[in-house]
């Protein structure tokens, strides 16, 4: 089908209320024509209107005869008139000859001989009329309720465009208010309001905008506190990892001071700081490798991260049991429950790494020991839930942290459509992640 020919719900909605309009203002019109004309029946019934209106034409004729010395056979001054009545039919007889007919040419014509086109009227019928030559016989129709007939038939008609018009000027009204208001409250966004609401009403192009417009502004707002939230985090992050390698790097340049300026005292004290420096610079360099990680995490676009298809107990037995195994030779206990259902993910196998890399490095630098640390994995409404709980060791000594990690996490997980809770109480830390999946019922 052509598109052209394919209307808007704006259209629709036009042509609907065109349709609407001209039937009410059809029933407006027979409702008051009937209406009209049943009261002109009653009120002419009741009353002698008719015949005094016969009357006084007949009346007004004979005067106008007298008063223009009109004779017998003056038919144009007589058909100007009938003319000027219009609502009168006039015939005159001359010793039984119709002589004149307002509605025939007037040549002479026998009514006798003529039966056939005229009618024999009552003598009661007839009025006798003097014409300065003659005196004749005529006939007199008249028509006069017609005048109010037509009277009713054009305010009927008039009351029906009215009411047509004034449905259609409230419907273009209601539309054209409804623009006003986007109007304004589109201005109110333009000030700066972002909080200010859409109205949305009905269901044509016009609300699709308005709810367009709408989600257009949501999706700002939201993109406004994601920049805000990151730009704090940034700033949090810059600010954290400043303290953080200035400490060592501070120590850093203290030692190689001592070593460049040969102020140890003994050999062993200058193994001592090369050692202290050596330290101090690998710590460094984690920092700075945590930071780069952060940064190619949280700066490549979601489309870039490259899924692959795995069978899901395999992949998690791999990468669980790959830190498990590192933490079990440091001296940490594990209780273990996997899932026995068969499934599908799709994941970027680097990018689950790292996320399990820095939940366990967590671990082994705060976790205690001589609890054991609790994973288990299952499935629940098509989604893996990973849990992940280890107690903290409260003998630690204070450590500060930028928290990278745990962000860079989030960030990851965040790409792959999935959710990360993060839980820390004096006692306890856990990690929850959730990720879609597709059962495998094969």
């Amino acid at each position: 089908m052509n598109k052209n020919f394919l209307c808007t719900k704006l259209e629709i909605k036009l042509i609907l209320c065109l349709i609407f309009s001209f039937l009410i203002s059809v029933a407006m019109f027979f409702l008051f024509q009937t209406i009209g004309e049943n009261i002109l029946d009653n009120h002419f019934n009741k009353i002698s209107f008719m015949g005094n209106q016969k009357n006084q034409a007949i009346s007004d004729f004979r005067g106008y005869i007298l008063d223009n010395n009109l004779t017998i056979n003056d038919h144009d001054e007589i058909t100007k008139w009938v003319r000027k009545e219009k609502y009168v039919n006039l015939y005159i007889y001359k010793d039984n000859k119709l002589v004149y007919d307002s509605n025939r040419n007037n040549s002479t014509i026998d009514y006798e001989e003529h039966e056939e086109n005229s009618i024999i009227l009552p003598s009661k019928a007839l009025y006798d009329i003097a014409f300065t030559d003659t005196n004749a016989k005529m006939y007199m129709e008249c028509f006069f309720e017609y005048k109010y007939y037509y009277i009713v038939s054009f305010l009927g008609s008039a009351i029906s465009f009215v009411c047509f018009i004034t449905i259609m000027l409230l419907f273009i009204k209601r539309k054209t208010k409804y623009i006003g208001m986007l109007e304004s409250e589109i201005k109110i966004l333009e000030g700066g309001n972002l909080t200010h609401e859409i109205t949305i009403n009905g269901n044509d192009e016009l609300s699709s905008l308005a709810q367009g417009i709408n989600e257009m502004r949501k999706s700002f707002i939201g993109r406004l506190e994601s920049e805000d939230k990151a730009r704090l985090a940034n700033s949090e992050l810059i600010t954290a990892m400043s303290h953080d390698l200035r400490t060592p790097l501070t120590v850093l340049v203290g030692y190689l001071d001592i070593i460049e300026y040969k102020k140890y005292k003994t050999d062993e004290n200058l193994r001592q700081y090369i050692h202290n420096s050596r330290e101090k610079a690998y710590q460094i360099k984690h920092l700075s490798d945590k930071l780069f990680e952060y940064f190619m995490v949280f700066n490549t676009n979601d489309d870039d991260l490259e899924l692959e298809t795995f069978d899901g107990n395999e992949l998690l037995d791999q990468l669980l049991e790959e830190q498990i195994f590192i933490l079990e030779d440091k001296g940490f206990d594990f209780q273990v429950n996997s899932c026995n259902r068969p499934f599908i993910i799709e994941v970027n196998l680097i990018s689950m790494r790292r996320v399990f890399d820095n939940i366990f490095s967590n671990i082994m630098k705060y976790a205690d020991k001589s609890k054991p640390v609790k994973v288990k994995y299952y499935i629940k409404n098509q989604l893996l839930f990973v849990y992940i709980e280890n107690q903290i060791n409260n003998n630690l000594k204070t450590v500060s942290s930028t928290g990278i990690g745990m962000k860079t996490c989030e960030k990851i997980i965040e790409r792959h459509k999935g959710e990360i809770i993060i839980t820390k109480t004096e006692n306890a830390f856990s990690v929850q992640i959730s990720l879609a999946i597709e059962l495998n019922n094969h």
